[in-house]
Parts: C-alpha cells; sequence; structure tokens
C-alpha cells in the first residue's frame, strides 16, 4: 500500500479495503489417537514451544495449533457433530494461517469410522430395504429405524441420527458409573449401525478437507507416515490393537482387518501422494516394543513486514464497518458537513 493510499484511508476514504494480512501460523494436527499419542505428546512438549518462540522472534507471528483428539464438548459428541466440528476447525486453520495449516500423522491404523449424522431420504430407505430384507438383520433394520429420524424440513429430506442422550439418557448423567456403562452400551449400538453403514474414518475425512480440497497443499501440508517394521510378528501383544486395527476370531486370535488396512493403503499411497510432493513427505521407521511406541521416539514463510499498513487497516475496516450501518438525521449530518 502506497503512503498516499494510507493518508487517503487516515481520511476516512475506506470504499477500498484490503483484508488484514493474518499475523497467525496455526496448523491443526490430524491423526488417529491410540497410536499417535507419544508423537503428539512429543510434539506438544517440545516442537510446539520452539516454533512459538520462532515465529514471534523471527516474524512476530502467533504460533497455534489445533489437536481435536484431546477432547470435543459433550454436546458435539451427543448430538454426532464432533466431525463437522473438526472439519470447521480445518478451515479456520486453512483461513487464517500465514504459512503450514495441516500436518497429517499416519501409521498402521486406519482409524475410527463415525456412524453418519445425516443420510439422504432416499438412500437410508434404500439401505434400509436392504437390511431388512434379510431375515437375519431384523434386529439391525429395527435398530436403525430406532436410530434415525426422518427430518422433512432439510433439502432435500434426510434421516438424522438421533441425539446419544435421546436414546440413552444416562449418557449425561452426573453418575459416573451410570454415565460409564451408557458410554459402553452406545459403542456397542454404534458398531451395529456401522456395520450396516460404512463409512470412511475421521482422519480420512479431515484430510480430504485439509489436502484434497485446496490448491495450494504443497506450500501449506505436511505429511509424516510412521511404520512399526515388525508389527506384525506381535498381534498377540496386549497393546497392540491401538496400534493397527484388528478383528478377532471365534478362538480369540487377532486377525489383521483388510478392509481398514486396504483402505489407508488407499488413502496414503494414491490419495495423498498423487497431491503432495515427496519433499512434503516424510517416512520414519521403528520397532516394536512390549509397551508400545516408547517416549524416544523449517518451513519458508514469505512475511510482509509494513508495520504502517497493518495498523492503518486495523481501523479502518472497524470504520468501513460501522460506516455501513449508519444512517444519520439529516440535520445532523448537515452540521458535521459544516463543521468539517
Amino acid at each position: 500500500m502506497k503512503s498516499s493510499y494510507n493518508i487517503d484511508v487516515l481520511r476516512g476514504r475506506c470504499q477500498k479495503l484490503p483484508d488484514v494480512q493474518s499475523k497467525v501460523v496455526r496448523v491443526f494436527l490430524s491423526s488417529t489417537f491410540s497410536d499417535t499419542l507419544c508423537e503428539r505428546d512429543s510434539l506438544i512438549e517440545s516442537v510446539f514451544p520452539i516454533l512459538k518462540d520462532y515465529c514471534r522472534e523471527r516474524y512476530s507471528l502467533e504460533f497455534q495449533y489445533a489437536d481435536m483428539r484431546w477432547g470435543i464438548e459433550m454436546e458435539s459428541a451427543d448430538n454426532h457433530s464432533e466431525v463437522q466440528t473438526c472439519l470447521n476447525e480445518i478451515e479456520l486453520c486453512k483461513k487464517y494461517s500465514v504459512a503450514t495449516n495441516f500436518v497429517v500423522l499416519l501409521s498402521h491404523r486406519y482409524g475410527s469410522r463415525p456412524t453418519p449424522a445425516n443420510i439422504r431420504a432416499s438412500v437410508f430407505e434404500l439401505l434400509h430395504k436392504i437390511v431388512r430384507s434379510d431375515p437375519n438383520q431384523n434386529d439391525d433394520a429395527q435398530l436403525l429405524s430406532q436410530s434415525y429420524q426422518l427430518d422433512t424440513n432439510r433439502v432435500p429430506a434426510a434421516y438424522v441420527l438421533r441425539s446419544i442422550s435421546s436414546i440413552l439418557p444416562n449418557i449425561i448423567s452426573s453418575n459416573t458409573e451410570e454415565m460409564k456403562q451408557a458410554d459402553k452400551e452406545w459403542k456397542k449400538i454404534n458398531n451395529r449401525i456401522r456395520t450396516c453403514l460404512r463409512q470412511a474414518a475421521v482422519t480420512e475425512k479431515e484430510i480430504l478437507k485439509g489436502i484434497l480440497s485446496g490448491s495450494d497443499a504443497n506450500q501449506r501440508t505436511l505429511c509424516f507416515f510412521r511404520e512399526i517394521e515388525d508389527i506384525h510378528d506381535h498381534l498377540s501383544a496386549s497393546k497392540v490393537s491401538k496400534y493397527i486395527d484388528l478383528h478377532y476370531s471365534n478362538d480369540g486370535q487377532p486377525i489383521i482387518d483388510d478392509e481398514a488396512e486396504n483402505l489407508l493403503n488407499r488413502l496414503k499411497y494414491k490419495s495423498i501422494s498423487s497431491v503432495l510432493q515427496s519433499n512434503n513427505i516424510f517416512s520414519y521407521k521403528v520397532r516394536w516394543k512390549a509397551d508400545g511406541i516408547n517416549r524416544c521416539v523449517k518451513s519458508r514463510v514469505m512475511v510482509g513486514s509494513d508495520s504502517l499498513q497493518h495498523e492503518v487497516l486495523e481501523h479502518a475496516i472497524p470504520c468501513k464497518t460501522y460506516v455501513a450501518k449508519f444512517h444519520g438525521r439529516t440535520d445532523v449530518l448537515h452540521k458535521v458537513r459544516h463543521l468539517i
């Protein structure tokens, strides 16, 4: 912005204003939960403090991070909006961050596949018809009917998943034991619904939003792939289910979830690799430990430094907003013009 333009703005000519340049580096950290706990702890304890100092001292920027795996408000969980909450946060990071805005951590787990919060009416009714046609799935058909409610106010009409508390009131009980029991029961119900309605994992939804929906992914995204080299030799270990998707045979033997593994490989080696350049993807290998992964385990930012421009805009943009809403009386405006 030229100095003469600054002067015009200071004189109250606010018709054409550029956006105020963000002074934030905000990063969304996307990962599955149980298998990347140590990495995320290390980032928070050892890496992010350094980045905070670096951004502040080198570029006068504020470094922020968003890790939604550390907890979603109970209200969001109850009404099944936690996935949308994550996607909204990604959108904010992409909007306000002046540098990297999305970091992915992936290993062997595809992650949880949430029950869809809403399904278009025509699709739901077709799925329900298919389930109902199988005599062995009468209970599942009834469960779908009880769990989803038709909402004709939506366009197009859709079946909406009822809140957890409307199905299991004790999920929001002040009694800890009642709440735990209700949560355990909901997980069983949720698993049965998901079996009928298979959906993409939360992590994949985040990646689709954070990487594949933008045009500048290679300037704003970093991806880390961790491989536990010998994990297939330790499928019977007590904690291995936290690190790889498994199901169990009738005699209790662990079996790799082939569907989840194929979906994860497609995500890593096709979807992500087709968008990100090789220097945006980092791979590292570790070996299995008895307790899982132990705790032993520079991007260039071009930022403008016109402080006067930034300060002028900080005042001019609110001024423009207030003027747009102002409706003065004729006699008062006439006196003001006379004084000016």
